[in-house]
């Protein structure tokens, strides 16, 4: 024999597509801050989650990835047809229509997917059931109360929980109390969590929690570690690339970022949203032609309104005003309708569209909504948009210094705070405001920033 080294242990496939897909959730655009989750107990998408993998098996492209979830949606559906009373089975197949959105950024499959869950626990015992799997898929759609109620089913589980589990529970109740804004709290759950379990569930959150409190040198950090696992599958790597270049496009490194981005390009082809982040580079860089490409490239097979928004923008830098009218017509009607069905989900996205239309009203009654649902950083900056527009820059100005005492930090916050106050004659204060903003990227107020629409906040 030669001295080649055996195969050894990875992740099985299932866990791995379930952690990915909870990397991306911020960068498809259904939360603000990541949630993050490490592979642990939570029944998943593959059949036999304890069977290992070779080290690095996974499938190594979107197209690839897509079809083997196709296969998993199909085998969970078919185990439903044969087991319509199994809590197991709602949750097999929630899982996988969980995964396979975050993957394509399917609205469709992720209510579907939390309807499974739902069904899965009005089968499931109290002490036991899908607590983890129901827990995940309502903090992507911002249920956030459901997945506390589910990680407090832990302690009275039948039998102890595996220390994955508990860990997991952890980084859960880290995001729900950074969601309500307890920002010292969460970061005591995400501490606990990675002593509990360490590994790349552990440092994505706490590289997001470093980010949202300035400390980018931290984040960048814990990043560039995870994207070096050995345990991330392409898909995960190419997340934590997108992720990684966020914070650089967030600092105003903008070459350094669209760098990161033609990586995750290249390690996982054909994922329509390291398209998307392309074509908003190519974009800010006067490259009209090429972001439009891309954007339409970002587009096929699905409606996206987060790509459309883009597209919008580039069509109307290029002249093309009835077309881009059209996009942004429709992809606000998608958000809108998204809200409709799903309020907590969507109320910042149509909030955006609302605020676009001139409608005020309606975007200060999501934006409320959206921050009595999540009343953390990113929701007190959509408030205080909303209260500008319709003129009680007052109430912003204040929800804005508030935020600032909470120790969150953005450029987009002070940028907010400048405009407020250059409206209220304090001059002071928006010195103030665009010295903090500039610290933290020279090009805040670079007026190509408008066509930055992926991870840039």
């Amino acid at each position: 024999m030669t001295g080649a080294a055996l195969p050894q242990p990875a992740m099985p496939f299932g866990t791995a597509l379930r952690w990915t897909a909870l990397l991306v959730i911020a960068l498809v655009g259904l939360t603000g801050v990541q949630q993050w989750v490490n592979g642990s107990g939570l029944a998943g998408v593959a059949a036999d989650k304890a069977q290992a993998t070779p080290r690095g098996w996974a499938p190594q492209t979107y197209a690839d990835t897509l079809q083997a979830l196709d296969r998993e949606v199909i085998r969970g559906e078919a185990r439903l047809v044969a087991n319509a009373g199994s809590w197991a089975a709602h949750e097999a197949l929630a899982s996988a229509l969980h995964a396979r959105g975050q993957l394509t950024g399917s609205h469709e499959d992720l209510a579907a997917a939390f309807d499974q869950a739902e069904t899965a626990r009005r089968f499931a015992p109290d002490r036991g059931g899908p607590v983890l799997a129901r827990a995940v898929i309502a903090l992507s759609l911002h249920r956030n109360a459901i997945a506390a109620e589910e990680v407090a089913r832990i302690p009275g589980y039948a039998f102890p929980a595996p220390v994955g589990d508990v860990a997991e529970a952890e980084a859960i109740l880290g995001d729900v109390a950074l969601y309500r804004g307890d920002y010292p709290q969460s970061l005591a759950h995400y501490r606990r969590s990675a002593e509990l379990q360490p590994g790349l569930g552990s440092s994505v959150r706490l590289a997001d929690w470093h980010r949202h409190h300035g400390d980018f040198a931290a984040a960048r950090r814990l990043l560039d570690d995870a994207i070096d696992a050995p345990e991330a599958t392409p898909w995960a790597r190419a997340a934590l690339l997108l992720q990684r270049g966020a914070i650089d496009l967030q600092t105003g490194d903008w070459d350094a970022a669209e760098a990161l981005i033609a990586r995750a390009d290249t390690v996982f082809p054909g994922w329509w949203l390291a398209r998307a982040h392309l074509g908003q580079m190519a974009a800010v860089r006067g490259d009209y032609a090429g972001a439009e490409q891309l954007y339409r490239t970002a587009m096929e097979g699905a409606e996206r309104p987060s790509v459309m928004d883009a597209l919008a923008a580039v069509l109307a830098a290029q002249g093309q005003h009835s077309a881009a009218d059209a996009i942004a017509q429709r992809a606000g009607e998608l958000w809108k309708a998204r809200a409709v069905s799903h309020p907590a989900a969507y109320a910042d996205h149509a909030f955006e569209a609302f605020l676009a239309e001139g409608d005020t009203a309606g975007a200060f009654r999501l934006a409320a909504l959206n921050f009595r649902t999540r009343p953390y950083g990113d929701s007190r900056i959509g408030l205080a948009r909303a209260s500008a527009a319709q003129g009680r820059d007052r109430p912003a100005r204040a929800i804005l210094e508030q935020l600032d005492a909470s120790g969150w930090r953005s450029a987009e916050q002070y940028r907010v705070l400048a405009e407020v106050c250059g409206r209220l004659d304090d001059t002071a204060c928006v010195s103030r405001a665009r010295r903090s903003a500039l610290a933290i990227s020279a090009r805040t107020f670079d007026p190509r920033a408008k066509l930055l629409f992926f991870s840039n906040h």
